[in-house]
């Protein structure tokens, strides 16, 4: 694993059992995700049947909602997970406040809400 997603997988291991917000920008529409992650995991991608290579993606396991910014509403995470992609050229910074990920479609920003349980 690269030391970089070593590094985000770490921050997000430190946030087990404790609420956390993800903000995420994508070509001009905004989703927000609060959750509490029970589990962390990477996953590398795999090139299918069209020679398409997946991206490796950070996986986070718990329960939590999602709401789209003008839905007025938030639902469930599907499969209680929720997913960060992770191409080639991502950028992270992290601190104790916050961890940010800018990749080529989106830009991420974590913030914890309280202690881990």
């Amino acid at each position: 694993m690269d030391h970089r997603v070593a590094e985000i997988a770490d921050w997000f291991m430190a946030q087990i059992g404790a609420p956390i917000v993800i903000r995420k920008e994508e070509q001009g529409d905004v989703d927000q995700v609060s959750m509490t992650v029970q589990k962390v995991s990477f996953l590398t991608g795999s090139p299918d049947r069209d020679d398409y290579v997946e991206e490796n993606r950070l996986v986070l396991l718990g329960d939590g909602k999602i709401a789209t910014e003008g839905d007025g509403g938030a639902a469930e995470l599907p499969r209680h997970s929720y997913e960060i992609p992770l191409g080639p050229s991502f950028r992270s910074a992290i601190d104790e406040r916050e961890l940010q990920v800018a990749t080529d479609r989106a830009y991420y920003r974590v913030v914890p809400q309280g202690p881990p349980h």
